[in-house]
């Protein structure tokens, strides 16, 4: 024997081998069940690893895994659906085409070989066939009929059929659902602007008056390193303009010591809103706020502070706008900015969005229910009954304080008091004077309307809580204005980072996700999810809000 019938044979032995295993796999998979489950595993798994690339390794509490498994859940069911429509029509394709190639190669075998010559062999044969099934004894035993059997088979293959065909029919509409769940992802109390602000940037030659109220809003915002975020954040700011109207609108941007793109992405934006005539102040690479070499704990809140100041100097020095919008370097639609300014139809003192981030809801530290106590970082935020209803029902939240990405509020407390438009602010006295301990205990006028105006600030440590310069303009419009309807508008939603911001945004936002969070987990375990900055067993209440226990051992 050589070596090439060896080699043959083991070659012949890996064909018998492969074949037979090839065909023990398909009839494996078309087993009632198991393909389904093979194929659903596996664009799990992948969907799994696909979120992980983006989402592994921010704050557990802040992203339940109930919540992240019912979105992925989802997001696989049409797909699954869809590779299981291909696997079956594609299978049953191939099944017909080998067998119609079959049938036609066996028709022309048998065509060749009846020639003439045996006709007469073919009808011999069957007049014996006949004469011999005469001579069958009466009463001997015989096999079940081939017309028996072959009626089982039809009736199995009838049964076979329409349970494919239901299959059939069930796959294509979960891709029907699953496709239309993709086109109507947001909720329509999300976007109720956006038809009003689509005609707005429709005209050719936009109305300077605007579309809106008529309200002047002074926009500010303190930039750095923004390079991500702000090509987003400028046309959405430019879109809100047009829709306000360019004669209602000034804008207020600082910006210092960023070493990325967004001097010259801030250049671009003072190009279009002079394109647009609209007022502004855009101060690139400014230094007149030093930054700190430190820029820890006070040093940080007091720069920022500083800056947020510096970009309402304008406002300080002119007066004359209703509201001030202040955004944080955030990715926001334009539609959700007019949702802010309308929140509460407008009346409010102060209307914040909701931002997020690596711990889920993101700005905690600023954040705090009615009453003061602190919120968690996942749905519904608030302990309190009334922030709860409020949340269910996607209405404006009444809180003690708020900032969370983007804030607006009525202008006339940051504003000289013969400036003021006198629309807001009360003119009789305070119900209750702040405590002693505030550093602007002393400011306060005989009424509100003629208090010095507020500015933003840090809290020295030991008298309050420490806390920034975000969570203390808020407080101060309370304390030293008497101005108390302060609001959430959870249908604002804000992120720092894009994939942070399509999934708070949008998934989370989606209507069959956004039942599950609210109807069937409905804040389990969110007692868990507060952000404490400190050990929660050390909070403590100031002035009748709850304070997060930095700096505890000092203070006490």
């Amino acid at each position: 024997m050589t070596p090439s019938f060896f080699l043959r044979r083991i070659q012949d032995r890996l064909y018998w081998t492969v074949r037979r295993g090839g065909r023990f796999f398909l009839s494996v998979l078309r087993f009632p069940g198991v393909s389904e489950v093979i194929t659903f595993a596996i664009l799990c798994r992948y969907a799994v690893s696909k979120w992980c690339d983006k989402y592994c390794g921010t704050w557990d509490p802040g992203f339940p895994k109930l919540w992240t498994a019912w979105v992925l859940v989802l997001l696989v069911i049409p797909v699954f659906a869809l590779v299981q429509l291909v696997w079956m029509v594609g299978y049953e394709a191939v099944v017909w085409a080998v067998n119609r190639k079959s049938r036609r190669g066996a028709s022309n075998a048998r065509r060749t070989s009846y020639d003439v010559e045996d006709a007469g062999y073919m009808l011999l044969r069957q007049q014996e066939g006949e004469g011999a099934a005469s001579t069958t004894p009466p009463g001997s035993p015989r096999t079940s009929s081939p017309s028996r059997r072959q009626s089982k088979r039809t009736a199995c293959s009838w049964v076979s059929s329409v349970f494919w065909w239901i299959r059939i029919v069930a796959y294509v509409v979960l891709i029907l659902v699953g496709h239309n769940q993709y086109k109507n992802y947001e909720q329509p109390n999300d976007i109720r602007w956006r038809p009003a602000v689509q005609e707005a940037l429709a005209h050719k030659n936009p109305d300077p008056t605007g579309y809106a109220k008529g309200e002047k809003i002074f926009i500010a915002a303190a930039l750095y390193n923004n390079q991500d975020v702000l090509p987003y954040w400028t046309r959405t700011m430019l879109d809100v303009i047009t829709y306000l109207g360019t004669n209602n609108v000034y804008v207020s941007v600082v910006e210092s010591n960023s070493d990325d793109r967004t001097p010259d992405l801030l250049r671009e934006l003072d190009a279009a809103l002079a394109q647009r005539n609209v007022r502004r102040r855009i101060l690139i690479s400014d230094t007149a706020v030093p930054r700190p070499p430190d820029m820890a704990w006070n040093n940080r809140i007091d720069f920022l502070a500083a800056v947020r100041n510096r970009a309402l100097e304008p406002l300080v020095e002119q007066g004359g706008y209703d509201k001030v919008v202040f955004s944080n370097d955030i990715f926001i639609e334009p539609e959700s900015v007019v949702e802010l300014l309308e929140t509460a139809d407008g009346n409010y003192d102060m209307a914040c969005a909701l931002d997020f981030g690596h711990f889920g809801a993101y700005d905690m530290w600023v954040l705090r229910d009615r009453i003061g106590h602190l919120a968690a970082g996942i749905w519904p935020y608030f302990f309190d009954a009334a922030d709860y209803q409020a949340m269910k029902q996607d209405a404006p939240v009444p809180v003690f304080s708020c900032w969370n990405g983007i804030v607006a509020f009525v202008a006339d407390p940051m504003i000289p008091v013969h400036l003021r438009s006198n629309h807001t602010l009360s003119t009789s006295p305070l119900p209750r004077l702040p405590p002693a301990t505030h550093p602007l205990a002393g400011t306060v006028g005989a009424s509100p309307a003629v208090t010095p105006p507020l500015h933003f600030r840090s809290a020295p440590r030991g008298e309050g809580c420490f806390h920034s310069e975000s969570f203390l303009l808020p407080y101060d419009m309370r304390r030293i204005m008497g101005l108390e309807r302060v609001f959430v508008n959870p249908r604002v939603t804000t992120a720092y980072a894009w994939h942070f911001y399509v999934w708070f945004k949008y998934v989370l936002r989606h209507p069959l996700v956004k039942w599950f969070v609210e109807r069937v987990y409905d804040g389990a375990w969110m007692q868990y999810a507060r952000m404490i900055v400190g050990d929660d067993d050390k909070v403590y209440t100031w002035d009748g809000g709850d304070c997060h226990p930095w700096w505890y051992g000092d203070w006490w």
